[in-house]
């Protein structure tokens, strides 16, 4: 005998709709219409949050940023680049602690938490951690390790540039190690073992053992990571901005503050601290120019993948 196929009242079937369309709900109004009102506010000039005031100027805002901006826009793009060179260092790392961590007999899940627990620390706590115990002129570890062995201390934040974009770099590679490590540590783990034991008895080296079996292996996690590394370093501001705080770039002169500036924290300078000068129209072709970009360079990564990743493995 059938059973008769359970039919739902209408309130039920709305309180079920209404409960699913809760995350799309959320995603409209809190990405696709700002997205678009960020599009209409690109072509504009806007200088005050009422939307009365835009004025349409059609393709100007690009063509200022991309032709007649300032200095500090495009040293704002030099600057993600410059700080983007976290993510290839940070994978190389992680790659190498993960397969000597692999390698090593015992103490596997332990050094996997250690180095695993600066990932869940956010990114505020982590730049503030840094700025006022490792960096600082006076009293910070750094400079203590440093007078202990007779040198001078250094300004590390503000002594010049380069050192400040070191020193920011060297942060962030720190604070994203845990969470490339475990992936690596997944896919290093899931290796056929049978490819060593024929590389062994071929009497291959490790180096060629590692190039030609663990890291074809391994490509997989290594693209998704380079791809993922990538697109948040163009999107930082956090760890700059609280690293830099707001005495930087005076102590560095005019020309050399810009290092402290990636695109998305100059973006939020042209909006909140100098909106009387670029306003929001700039702010908004700002920030389309730098996800255009993101999505260039994500592509490139991508299609370059073709020539290095294996699936076969």
């Amino acid at each position: 005998m059938k059973r008769k196929p359970l039919r739902l009242g209408r309130e039920t079937q709305f309180g079920g709709f209404l409960s699913g369309s809760i995350p799309l709900i959320g995603f409209l109004i809190f990405g696709v219409i700002p997205l678009v009102l960020s599009a209409v506010v690109s072509f504009s000039e806007l200088h005050s949050t009422d939307l009365q005031d835009m004025e349409y100027i059609g393709w100007e805002n690009y063509s200022t940023i991309l032709t007649n901006g300032d200095k500090y826009t495009y040293a704002s793009y030099w600057s993600t680049l410059l700080y983007a060179l976290n993510a290839p260092i940070c994978i190389a790392l992680s790659l190498w602690i993960a397969y000597m961590i692999n390698r090593s007999k015992i103490g596997k899940k332990f050094f996997r938490s250690v180095f695993f627990i600066p990932y869940v620390c956010s990114s505020v706590v982590i730049s503030l951690t840094f700025k006022t115990m490792l960096y600082r002129y006076e009293g910070g570890l750094l400079n203590a390790l440093l007078e202990k062995f007779g040198y001078e201390p250094v300004g590390w934040l503000i002594d010049s540039p380069w050192i400040f974009m070191l020193a920011a770099v060297v942060m962030t590679v720190w604070a994203g190690l845990g969470w490339c490590i475990v992936l690596f540590q997944a896919a290093l783990a899931n290796v056929d073992q049978t490819y060593y034991e024929a590389a062994k008895l071929d009497g291959a080296s490790e180096a060629k053992i590692f190039w030609k079996i663990t890291f074809p292996a391994i490509s997989p996690t290594t693209a998704y990571l380079l791809t993922m590394k990538l697109i948040w370093a163009f999107q930082s501001m956090a760890e700059m901005h609280l690293l830099a705080g707001t005495n930087v770039t005076p102590a560095w002169g005019d020309s050399a503050g810009w290092v402290s500036d990636t695109v998305v924290k100059h973006i939020y300078n042209m909006v909140f601290v100098r909106s009387y000068e670029y306003g929001y129209g700039l702010a908004s072709a700002a920030g389309w120019i730098l996800a255009i970009i993101i999505l260039i360079i994500t592509r490139i990564n991508m299609r370059t993948q073709k020539r290095w990743v294996n699936y076969d493995f």
